[in-house]
């Protein structure tokens, strides 16, 4: 019996979007023995984007647009002059273009990671040889990334309880290691607490979890394999950030 066969005689029962969204947060190992079988994709997908979407323009929308600006310039750490030509760059701009921008540049960011971490993923099984392929390893990441609607909701809430419109992008999300108290007097590390929130850690644990038991392999291969490129990139930033 072939590995197609043998895996097309163990199939279960769909479990259904909505139970398979709930056991990625509750119940993994059946969410991932669900995906493994029925790589869907397009769910998680829309509610992550979409709700993202909603939230930057509410917040674009209701922040007091100079004041957007000054606070910007204040968090980028610029001369002089690089502040006045960056100042006369971003009045030029009008609030509805930086609305479109922050609408749409969060969501492509999110997608374009997404499609490179699946990629380095098959990359990996390629080499390695096993049964899964691109189209396994997106669906997985995009159902991992579901937690994020978690920061998605504080997004919301933080936007809800700031009425004036005063409120820096960089307070915006909750949930990221500088908003939980992990401040450094490092430009470059404060830059990287800053990016980083608990619900990404918590998609990459997922990604891990997932990672073994699909290939059955011990926590060491999954760790290693799964979190190299985070390594590697943090090591980098945290490199320049000392030197």
């Amino acid at each position: 019996m072939t590995d197609a066969e043998a895996l097309q005689s163990t199939k279960t029962e769909p479990a259904g979007l909505i139970n398979t969204a709930i056991n990625i947060i509750a119940s993994p190992s059946e969410a991932f023995s669900e995906l493994e079988q029925r790589p869907t994709k397009l769910f998680p997908i829309a509610v992550i984007l979409i709700s993202m979407m909603l939230v930057m323009f509410w917040y674009y929308t209701i922040v007091d647009f100079d004041w957007f600006i000054d606070d910007s310039l204040a968090l980028a750490n610029l001369s002089e002059d690089q502040m006045e030509a960056a100042r006369d760059g971003m009045t030029s701009m009008s609030q509805t273009t930086f609305t479109m921008f922050g609408v749409l540049g969060g969501p492509a960011a999110f997608f374009v990671f997404w499609v490179i971490q699946a990629g380095y993923l098959s990359l990996m099984s390629a080499l390695i040889g096993d049964r899964f392929k691109f189209t396994n390893w997106f669906s997985l990441v995009v159902w991992t990334a579901l937690p994020y609607l978690l920061s998605n909701v504080g997004m919301a809430v933080t936007v809800a309880l700031s009425p004036n419109g005063q409120l820096s992008a960089a307070e915006l999300n909750p949930l990221t290691l500088r908003n939980l108290g992990m401040e450094v007097n490092i430009t470059s590390l404060d830059a990287l607490f800053l990016q980083l929130d608990l619900t990404i850690i918590w998609a990459i644990a997922l990604t891990v979890m997932a990672y073994k038991q699909w290939l059955e392999s011990s926590w060491i291969k999954a760790c290693g394999i799964v979190l190299a490129p985070y390594l590697l990139l943090t090591g980098v930033w945290a490199y320049f950030a000392l030197t």
